[in-house]
C-alpha cells in the first residue's frame, strides 16, 4: 500500500512539474508552437463586423463570443478565420498573427446574400442631387414633376416597411411655374438654397429656392439679371448674394435688397464657389472609410477593404449612367435612379453604424500591406 502511494505521489509530482510551468507561461501570454515545440509569445486578433453579432470560427473551432470580440492567446503564424451571419455571405481569410501584436479586423463588411432594395417613387427623373440636412432633389425636364425628398425622416428599423421618406413636389400643381421646363439647376453642397433656370410661358426665368422651408420658398429674381449669364456663383456662407458673370462684366446680385452692383473681379470673395452645380457622384468611402462604394458603367459595386491580398468585388444593382448617387451616412442607404425606369430607388448598404472599436495602439498593430482601391 505504501508503495502504491509513492507511485501516485510521484505521478502527481511529475504532472505538477510539467503543467505548472505551462499554466504560468499561458498566464504570461506564452504557448507552445506546434511546429517548433517551443514556447512563443502569443498574439491576438480583434474582430468587429457590420452587422455585429456574427459567429467566428478560427482554424475550424467556433468562438464562444460574437463580434465584436478579441481572439486571444493565438500562436504566431497564419490562422484561418471564417465569419458567419444569417443572411450574409461567409467571410473567410488566412489572417497573420505575430507575438505581442494585434491583428485588427475592424468593421468587416458582411455582404448580404440579396441586397435589400426598394422603389420610393414611380416618377421618372432626370437626375438627383443632395442639398443640406438630408434634403434630396429629384429633377425632371418638366418643373411640376420635380420632387424633394427627406432621406432620414420617418426612419424605421425595418428597411422593408412601407415607404417612409417624406416626398414633396418642388412646385405645387397650382404654381405659376409648374408648367415650365428646366434649363439648368445650380446648387452648392451643404446649402439649403438652389438657383433654378427655366423657361416658363416662353420667358427665361431665374428662381431662388429655399429648401429649408416646407413647402419650399420660391422667389423669382429674373429681373435682377440683365441678360443670360455665362456663369453663376455664390458663397455658401452668404446666401444673400450671388454673382452673375457676363462677357464683359461681373454683377453682384443682392437678393434681399433686390439690387445689382458692378463687381470687380479682384474683389471677389476668396471662398466663392465658381462652379455651383453638381457633377455625378460616382464613389463613396463607407463603413468608417473602410470600403469603397462605386459605380462603374451602369453597375453599382462595393469593394470591401483588402488587407490580406484577397481582393473582392460585389455587384449591387444597375443605375442610370451619368446621374448622381447619394449615400446617406445616417441610415447606410444609397439613393439612385434605376437604369430602366429612371425611378428613384434606395438600397440598404450598411445595416448598422460602424461600431466604435476598442482602441489598440499603433505600436501593437500588425502593419499588413494592403491594396488601394482607386
Amino acid at each position: 500500500m505504501l508503495y502504491l502511494r509513492k507511485i501516485i505521489f510521484y505521478i502527481f509530482a511529475i504532472i505538477y512539474l510539467v503543467l505548472c510551468p505551462l499554466i504560468v507561461a499561458r498566464m504570461l501570454g506564452f504557448v507552445i508552437n506546434p511546429l517548433t515545440h517551443r514556447l512563443v509569445k502569443t498574439g491576438l486578433v480583434y474582430v468587429s463586423t457590420n452587422p455585429p453579432d456574427a459567429t467566428i470560427y478560427i482554424d475550424g473551432r467556433v468562438s464562444h463570443q460574437k463580434t465584436p470580440t478579441a481572439l486571444r492567446d493565438l500562436a504566431p503564424g497564419k490562422h484561418f478565420i471564417r465569419i458567419e451571419h444569417s443572411g450574409y455571405i461567409d467571410w473567410e481569410r488566412n489572417v497573420p498573427v505575430i507575438g505581442k501584436k494585434a491583428t485588427v479586423l475592424a468593421n468587416v463588411l458582411l455582404i448580404p446574400q440579396e441586397w435589400p432594395i426598394k422603389r420610393i417613387s414611380s416618377q421618372s427623373y432626370q437626375d438627383i442631387f443632395i442639398a443640406a440636412d438630408d434634403i434630396l432633389v429629384a429633377t425632371n425636364p418638366v418643373l411640376k414633376n420635380m420632387d424633394v425628398f427627406h432621406t432620414t425622416k420617418g426612419m424605421t428599423e425595418n428597411f422593408n416597411e412601407v415607404n417612409t421618406y417624406e416626398q414633396t413636389p418642388l412646385f405645387s400643381r397650382n404654381s405659376v411655374y409648374a408648367s415650365g421646363n428646366l434649363v439648368h439647376l445650380y446648387s452648392l453642397p451643404h446649402s439649403f438654397f438652389i438657383l433654378l433656370e427655366g423657361i416658363i410661358k416662353d420667358k427665361h426665368k431665374f428662381l431662388w429656392i429655399n429648401l429649408k422651408e416646407n413647402p419650399p420658398l420660391i422667389e423669382d429674381i429674373s429681373d435682377l439679371f440683365v441678360e443670360i449669364p455665362t456663369q453663376i456663383a455664390w458663397d455658401n456662407s452668404d446666401n444673400g448674394n450671388i454673382f452673375a458673370f457676363y462677357a464683359n462684366n461681373i454683377y453682384r446680385i443682392n437678393i434681399h435688397e433686390k439690387a445689382i452692383f458692378l463687381q470687380e473681379a479682384i474683389n471677389l470673395p476668396e471662398s466663392l464657389n465658381l462652379n455651383p452645380t453638381h457633377h455625378p457622384l460616382m464613389k463613396f468611402l463607407i463603413n468608417d472609410k473602410n470600403d469603397l462604394l462605386v459605380r462603374e458603367g451602369k453597375w453599382i459595386r462595393v469593394y470591401p477593404k483588402d488587407d490580406f491580398n484577397s481582393p473582392q468585388v460585389y455587384d449591387i444593382t444597375k443605375s442610370r449612367p451619368s446621374t448622381n448617387m447619394y449615400f446617406e451616412e445616417k441610415t447606410g442607404e444609397l439613393f439612385y435612379l434605376d437604369d430602366d425606369t429612371r425611378s428613384l430607388f434606395v438600397a440598404q448598404i450598411l445595416p448598422f453604424h460602424p461600431i466604435l472599436n476598442i482602441p489598440i495602439p499603433d505600436a501593437l498593430r500588425i502593419n499588413v500591406p494592403s491594396k488601394e482601391n482607386n
